[in-house]
């Protein structure tokens, strides 16, 4: 690694205990001791691309913006294996298994091993070639509580303070604001609300940030900021129920927005279930697609958390534009059905709302 004081390239053998042999002087990150892969440019070098110069990220956004570099993003069309590499091992099998058992005993106690173990990786070709590699999960190379005690503590234990825009403990609530709402964003993950407040994202954007369902004051326009995962549309469809009647806008992502080739973090860490009867029944979940439909009813989740900053900045913003420009547009008195699916698009993702009468029900 290269000495973040003197610029001199370090063996291992020349860093011992975190103090570079040229120098003399202490640094925080080692990348073949600390978890991350990183070192002290580095860390600095991702606060930077988190923050972009303007803005203010946690650690924990820190956090997925390392595991997003640790991570290869696979092709669109890029399978799990191939059928060269399934024929290939196939043959090494049964020639294996031929010698052994063409020998003796004691051949096959050495050979037996490799051509099963050959056998097996074979059919773990085969069966990859059917399968996309976009099907397969990122997996966290660092738990979020060691990458706290191992990179952020050590850090601030060696220079005293975090690089300019990152914070450790962002604001959790709002404080006074004087400005007049002209609409409510309703964020029920407190990390998100906690980059939004950091960002002074209320003030900018003259709106009201709440987390809690039962702070949306009455009349104003809503915009639902939400997680991508079953149980998170599941519960946009009953805070659209609760709020009946009132502008709602869903500013969550949809499946397709991070199937592959996006580079979007994909989780799959909870069991397969059917859709509640609620999300199945609501038209968003009808315009899905089976594909989407069997993403989400799989396990599979993207935290809005894990998304870059500054993108998951923009859609917030975007998101306040078309809640309070559908709050003040009219209704056209008769819109044909596909009228009424674009406009409804233009939206959000769970909003479908009625035509009417004259131009029929969406």
């Amino acid at each position: 690694m290269i000495c973040p004081h003197c610029q001199t390239d370090l063996l291992q053998r020349n860093r011992p205990g975190h103090r570079c042999s040229h120098c003399g002087k202490t640094f925080a990150l080692d990348p073949k001791v600390e978890p991350g892969r990183l070192h002290d440019s580095k860390f600095r070098e991702l606060v930077a691309k988190g923050t972009g110069g303007t803005l203010k990220i946690t650690v924990e956004q820190l956090y997925w913006l390392n595991e997003r570099r640790l991570h290869r993003f696979p092709d669109a069309m890029e399978r799990q294996g191939t059928v060269v590499a399934g024929v290939t091992l196939t043959v090494v099998a049964v020639v294996a298994g031929a010698i052994a058992a063409g020998v003796g005993s004691f051949v096959w106690f050495l050979l037996g091993p490799v051509a099963l173990i050959a056998a097996a990786f074979a059919l773990q070709q085969f069966v990859g070639s059917r399968r996309l590699k976009s099907e397969s999960p990122l997996t966290p190379r660092v738990r979020r509580n060691e990458f706290q005690r191992a990179v952020i503590d050590r850090w601030r234990a060696v220079y005293g303070t975090l690089p300019g825009g990152l914070l450790e403990h962002p604001p959790t609530t709002a404080g006074p604001s004087t400005v007049k709402a002209r609409a409510v964003v309703l964020c029920e993950v407190p990390s998100v609300a906690a980059f939004l407040r950091a960002n002074d994202f209320p003030e900018r954007q003259q709106v009201l940030l709440v987390t809690e369902l039962a702070k949306v004051p009455a009349e104003l326009p809503v915009v639902v900021l939400r997680d991508l995962s079953l149980v998170a549309l599941e519960r946009t469809v009953t805070i659209r129920a609760k709020l009946h009647g009132r502008r709602v806008v869903d500013a969550g992502l949809a499946p397709r927005a991070v199937f592959a080739p996006a580079k979007a973090v994909r989780l799959h860490d909870a069991p397969r279930r059917t859709a509640p009867w609620t999300l199945a029944a609501s038209p968003g979940w009808q315009r899905l697609t089976e594909q989407e439909r069997n993403w989400l009813t799989d396990g599979w989740d993207c935290p809005l958390i894990t998304l870059p900053p500054a993108k998951l900045l923009a859609l917030a913003e975007k998101a306040v534009g078309r809640a309070v420009q559908r709050a003040v547009a009219p209704v056209p008195a008769q819109e044909t059905p596909a009228q009424t699916r674009r406009r409804a698009e233009r939206i959000g993702f769970l909003s479908w709302p009625a035509a009417p009468p004259a131009g029929g029900a969406g």
